[in-house]
C-alpha cells in the first residue's frame, strides 16, 4: 500500500508539470487561439491541462512502476538457477545479434536503418530469453564435458530436491511454529519437501515473544527457536522468503496469496485459517490430524476380543495380534491358545520396530451376576465358565481382534 501511494504521488506530481509544459507548448504554438491573449485564461488552461497531467499519470504509476517490479521479483524468486542461467545467456546472445545488424543497416538513410535495428533488438531479446529459459539444457551442454558434468550434478540434486523445492512447497505459518511438533517430524525424515517460512510470519512471531504476557513470550520464543533450528538442521530443506504484499495488510490473506503463488501447501493449526484455506482451494497439513491418525490402537484400561494363537515366552503367556498386526500379549492367556477371549489392556509399548500391547484376561465380574453378564456383554454369549476354554470352531479362529469398547462396563 505505502509503495503505490508513493508511486501515485510522484506520479501526480510529474503529470501536473507534464500537463503544464504540454499546455505551454500547445499555447506557444498556436498563436491564432484566441484563449492566448487573456493570462487569466491562459491559467486556467495550464491549470486543466496539469490536473488532467496529474489524475492519467497518478493512476497509471503503480501499473508502470510497483507493478512490473513486483511481477520481476517474484519471477526471480520462483525460477530456478538453470532457468535464469539460461535466461541471461539468451539475452546476451540476442543482444549480440541486435548489435550485428546494427552495425550492417547503420548506412541506411533516414534513420530508417536504427528503427529497423530497434524492432530486431526488441524481437530478439523475446525469442533470446524464451529459448534459454525453455532450453537451458542445450546452452550447458555446449560449454563442454565440464560444464555437463556440473549441469548432471545440479540436475541430479535438483531431481532429488524438486518435489520439495519446486512442486509444491509447505508454507508454515505462526501456530505451526510456536507448535514445535513440526521440528520432531522433521528430524525423523518424513518431511521430503521444501519449507517455507514467510518473513512476516518471522515478524508476528517476533511480536508474540515481546508481548508482556510471560506465557505469550515464552511461546513465542519456542516458536523463533523452532524456526533457527529449522533453517539450521540437516534434516529438512528450510527457506526464509523475504516477500511483501503492499496492497495487504492481514497476515492470513498474506499466507493465502503465497500459498496460490507458490503452489504450496499450509502448515497451520489455527482452525479459522485451516476452514478459510480449504475454502480457498488450498491443501492445509495440521499436526492434529497427524497425531490422530498416528493414535496408539488401544489405550490402557480398553477392552477388546483376541484371538490366543500362540503360547508366548514368558510362562502362562498367551500372543495374539491385531489386524494391523500389533502384538497382544496376554497374561494368564496360556491355556486359551486357538480361542478367542476378552482383554484389558495394561500397557502399550512402541518401538522403532513396532508396536506392542500387553494385557490381562478381563475377568470382572464374569461370575457376579446370573448369566456371567459381563461376559455376554463382552463376547455376545456366556461361556459355562466364565472363559472360553478349547478349540473353537474354524470360523471363530480366524476371526480378528476387535475393539468392544474405550472404557470398562458401568459398575465394574
Amino acid at each position: 500500500m505505502r509503495a503505490r501511494a508513493i508511486s501515485r504521488l510522484v506520479g501526480a506530481i510529474a503529470g501536473m508539470v507534464l500537463g503544464i509544459v504540454y499546455g505551454s507548448f500547445i499555447l506557444s504554438n498556436n498563436p491564432h487561439a484566441a484563449i492566448s491573449t487573456n493570462a487569466s485564461e491562459v491559467r486556467a488552461a495550464l491549470l486543466a491541462m496539469g490536473v488532467a497531467g496529474a489524475a492519467s499519470i497518478s493512476l497509471a504509476a503503480p501499473r508502470i512502476s510497483v507493478d512490473p517490479f513486483i511481477w520481476l521479483q517474484k519471477t526471480l524468486e520462483e525460477a530456478p538457477p538453470a532457468e535464469l542461467l539460461g535466461g541471461v545467456i539468451g539475452l546476451i546472445v540476442a543482444l549480440a545479434i541486435s548489435a550485428l545488424t546494427a552495425v550492417l543497416l547503420a548506412d541506411i538513410p533516414w534513420g530508417i536503418g536504427y528503427l529497423v535495428s530497434l524492432g530486431v533488438a526488441a524481437v530478439m531479446i523475446y525469442v533470446g530469453v524464451r529459448t534459454g529459459t525453455r532450453r537451458r539444457g542445450v546452452f550447458l551442454e555446449a560449454f563442454g564435458p565440464a560444464a555437463r558434468a556440473s549441469s548432471q550434478s545440479l540436475g541430479t540434486e535438483r531431481q532429488q530436491g524438486s518435489a520439495m523445492e519446486e512442486d509444491h512447497p509447505i508454507v508454515l505459518d505462526t501456530s505451526a511454529l510456536i507448535d514445535g511438533r513440526v521440528l520432531d517430524v522433521a528430524r525423523t525424515g518424513f518431511i521430503q519437501r521444501h519449507l517455507l517460512i514467510p518473513h512476516f510470519v518471522l515478524e508476528e512471531t517476533q511480536q508474540v515473544a515481546d508481548s508482556s504476557d510471560p506465557t505469550r513470550r515464552a511461546r513465542g520464543r519456542r516458536g523463533l527457536d523452532v524456526a533457527e533450528a529449522l533453517r539450521n538442521g540437516k534434516y529438512v530443506s528450510c527457506e526464509v522468503v523475504d516477500i511483501t504484499f503492499p496492497d495487504v495488510a492481514d497476515v492470513d490473506i498474506m499466507l493465502l496469496r503465497l500459498c496460490r503463488m507458490r503452489g504450496a501447501s499450509l502448515l497451520t493449526q489455527d482452525y479459522n485459517l485451516n476452514r478459510l484455506a480449504a475454502t480457498d482451494g488450498i491443501r492445509v497439513l495440521n499436526m492434529n490430524d497427524l497425531a490422530n491418525a498416528l493414535k496408539p490402537a488401544a489405550v490402557s484400561g480398553e477392552v477388546m476380543e483376541v484371538f490366543v494363537a500362540k503360547e508366548g515366552r514368558e510362562p502362562r503367556q498367551g500372543v495374539g495380534y491385531l489386524e494391523d498386526g500389533t502384538m497382544v500379549v496376554i497374561e494368564e492367556g496360556a491355556s486359551y491358545v486357538n480361542s478367542v477371549v476378552p482383554v484389558q489392556v495394561v500397557s502399550f509399548l512402541q518401538t522403532p520396530s513396532g508396536r506392542m500391547i500387553f494385557s490381562s484376561l478381563y475377568r470382572a465380574g464374569m461370575h457376579s451376576v446370573p448369566g456371567a453378564g459381563v461376559a455376554e456383554a463382552v463376547l455376545g454369549h456366556v461361556p459355562e465358565q466364565g472363559l472360553p476354554v478349547g478349540p473353537q470352531p474354524p470360523e471363530a479362529q480366524v476371526r480378528p481382534a476387535r475393539r468392544t469398547s474405550r472404557r470398562k462396563p458401568s459398575g465394574q
